[in-house]
């Protein structure tokens, strides 16, 4: 039976997303995006890399902007790399198959109309 690697996430944009074509003419959409998990003094956020082979980013990528929430389905691999001060460095990158955006950083900073709280008692609707 063969190994399943899927991974599933939803974070943060940590920065503005980017969209390059290679000598090749390939596509790639590359993004980071910060991942908390855990809660109270467990909690911990990871970081992880995300790219989308193909021209399908050069659709999307202008929506996805520093502090969008997003989610993700790919496939996840490490990579290891050193530093030129011989630091050897860590990183997770899944290459996605689906990234939809859930809401801007925008949206996380007011409450949406329909859970805003009146100052007026008598127009709650309940």
């Amino acid at each position: 039976m063969a190994d399943l690697n899927s991974f599933s996430f939803t974070g943060r944009l940590t920065s503005d997303a980017s969209f390059r074509t290679l000598a090749s003419g390939k596509g790639i959409l590359t993004a980071n995006v910060a991942v908390n998990t855990g809660y109270g003094d467990y909690k911990k956020t990871l970081f992880i890399k995300v790219q989308q082979w193909g021209d399908s980013g050069k659709n999307v990528v202008q929506y996805l902007k520093k502090g969008n929430l997003v989610a993700g389905t790919g496939e996840m691999s490490r990579s290891e790399w050193d530093s030129s001060d011989d630091i050897k460095h860590v990183d997770f990158v899944v290459d996605v198959r689906v990234i939809q955006m859930l809401g801007s950083k925008k949206d996380n900073e007011q409450p949406s109309e329909q859970y805003k709280i009146s100052d007026h008692p008598e127009d709650i609707p309940f």
